[in-house]
């Protein structure tokens, strides 16, 4: 006899089951990031000037972007927020720099000049974020297409 409760049993089984398999298409993208992963090193290289865009990086770039809440702070075109917009900032800084901005702000405003006098301007310290570096990656992705379009 089914009853309701033998019913969701299955259901959870079923469930459960099917996300024991291995994805196919599995990406660095998905799930926490792990400095290990074998190509680690060609995933988070900085992009050579005029290279083509990662689609796929600068889509989970963007709903990064999104989900951390960057645009409260920084929208991508004026009028300005709390912070600096993000249009056009692959233009005015170097990958280098927005890491470090990202994933170290309080070092940078004590010892990177352009930072501390964007604190200056919008008297805002950037909160650490605790954002990893493929996101970071992703995220200036994102940017690159963005400003590729502008």
């Amino acid at each position: 006899m089914f009853t309701l409760k033998r019913g969701i049993y299955l259901t959870l089984l079923a469930v459960i089951l099917g996300a024991c398999g291995e994805r196919e298409d599995w990406s660095p993208l998905d799930g926490p990031w792990d400095p290990n992963h074998p190509d680690a090193a060609a995933i988070l290289a900085p992009p050579p000037p005029g290279s083509p865009i990662d689609r796929e990086m600068a889509e989970a770039g963007e709903r990064w972007y999104r989900i951390r809440g960057c645009l409260a702070c920084h929208p991508m075109e004026p009028p300005h927020a709390a912070g600096p917009v993000m249009g056009g900032v692959t233009e005015r800084r170097s990958y280098e720099w927005f890491r470090a901005m990202v994933m170290r702000p309080d070092s940078m405003l004590v010892h990177d000049p352009v930072a501390r006098e964007l604190l200056e301007i919008y008297r805002l310290p950037m909160p650490a974020q605790g954002v990893d570096e493929l996101r970071v990656r992703a995220m200036w992705e994102y940017l690159r297409d963005y400003d590729s379009r502008r």
